[in-house]
């Protein structure tokens, strides 16, 4: 046996998919009635073009972009609510409690988190998607760890 044979792992020498050159089976989805405010409305225009652009997405991928976009909603609105009420309330016996609107704000930017991976759009999920690492050319230059 020959000790000094680089050793591979499973499919690291296959190539990246390019989803560059894929396309959405659709064009253009109009928000849902469901949505809760103008702002999710915004976010939707925005990310489902973004996203069929990217040719990254289909119907099936509308309920989770419609949650992504009412978790942006109430996110804003906790916000909102935080602003002009503060960050905590009194109490019957006069101390000060945290206002439970900001429990809203946090999980619903540990909707955004989820969903929005799930969707592709955070910078770690879109550069596994969309083959990260390939140079202008299109050409995978690799890593340090190639070799092995």
């Amino acid at each position: 046996m020959n000790n000094n044979a680089p050793v591979r792992a499973s499919g690291g020498g296959r190539k990246r998919k390019s989803l560059g050159t894929q396309k959405s089976s659709i064009t253009r989805i109009n928000p849902p009635e469901e949505l809760m405010g103008e702002a999710a409305r915004r976010i939707w225009k925005q990310q489902s073009k973004v996203l069929i652009d990217r040719g990254t997405f289909e119907v099936e991928d509308a309920p989770l972009l419609q949650a992504y976009c009412n978790a942006w909603q109430l996110m804003l609105d906790a916000e909102t609510r935080i602003a002009k009420e503060g960050l905590t309330l009194p109490t019957a016996d006069g101390s000060e409690k945290m206002h439970p609107v900001i429990n809203v704000r946090d999980k619903s930017v540990q909707q955004l988190s989820r969903l929005g991976s799930l969707l592709g759009l955070d910078p770690l999920t879109r550069h596994r998607m969309l083959g990260g690492g390939a140079n202008d050319d299109g050409k995978n230059e690799g890593n340090e760890f190639d070799e092995f």
